[in-house]
């Protein structure tokens, strides 16, 4: 009984910690430090790789290694990024908070080789990162959630909860619209083609036409693969490659001076 009282109690003052935050920040609010975020993730990975298997695979790990790699050199990314392939066959890939990215063999099948798409899907998995979108939806889902523990005396969530809880996470229309963006800068800063990322979504919608959709997991399908969001991206691919461009003009036309 004590130790119930005592879960219940701290559950009380949680909830009171996160609801001053709310009510001081609003909606749509990352509670999580940096810090929280590398643990959370970190945790939530033990989960994921229990679930699904790293795979061994010499090839695939450098290939998702090299391109990781290349991203964040780019980049000048300060997170603690890992790439790592999961032995399932679903299209699909998932980064967590803090750094973690995997890929699933299935979408090294998927993408048949093209390393501009593999490429620009990873890239959107590491925008995702950078922005803190799964952050972000932690803390809403915590403090939707924190009632709930209250009343129940608050289970401690172990690592494959959530772990799963990111793996079904859905982001808004926005942060996707961010991770393309952001996705097809780093791409393309990193030597890839990014219109491997509109020739991936047109990938997913043959596939799904020709009736292969079950395979596609529910982050991929996060918002759907509207013609809109594909011009979308295809305007956003014309005007970030023409900055990155005259970017990289300026800084050859200073090192010549």
């Amino acid at each position: 009984m004590n130790n119930r009282r005592t879960t219940i109690t701290h559950s009380i003052r949680t909830m009171t910690a996160f609801a001053a935050a709310l009510a001081i920040t609003g909606c749509g609010t990352n509670l999580l430090s940096k810090n929280d975020e590398i643990k959370l993730g970190r945790q939530a990975a033990q989960g994921i790789e229990q679930k699904y298997g790293v795979s061994n695979n010499p090839a695939d790990n450098n290939l998702v290694q090299r391109i990781g790699q290349k991203i964040m050199a780019a980049n000048n990314l300060e997170w603690p990024f890992t790439f790592k392939v999961l032995n399932d066959r679903s299209v699909n890939a998932v980064s967590l908070p803090g750094g973690p990215v995997y890929v699933f063999r299935g979408l090294i099948d998927a993408t048949a080789g093209n390393v501009d798409e593999l490429a620009s899907v990873m890239a959107h998995e590491v925008a995702h990162v950078q922005h803190r979108h799964a952050a972000k939806q932690y803390s809403q889902a915590v403090l939707t959630d924190v009632a709930i523990q209250v009343g129940t005396g608050g289970a401690v969530q172990t690592a494959a909860q959530i772990a799963n809880l990111f793996a079904q996470m859905s982001f808004s229309r926005e942060d996707e619209y961010q991770a393309d963006s952001s996705g097809i800068k780093y791409a393309y800063k990193a030597g890839y083609d990014p219109n491997g990322l509109v020739e991936f979504f047109r990938r997913l919608q043959r596939m799904e036409k020709q009736g292969s959709g079950n395979v596609i997991s529910n982050n991929l399908r996060t918002h759907p693969l509207t013609s809109s969001r594909i011009e979308r991206a295809e305007k956003e691919i014309a005007k970030i490659t023409q900055t990155v461009n005259a970017e990289r003009k300026a800084l050859e036309m200073i090192d010549d001076k």
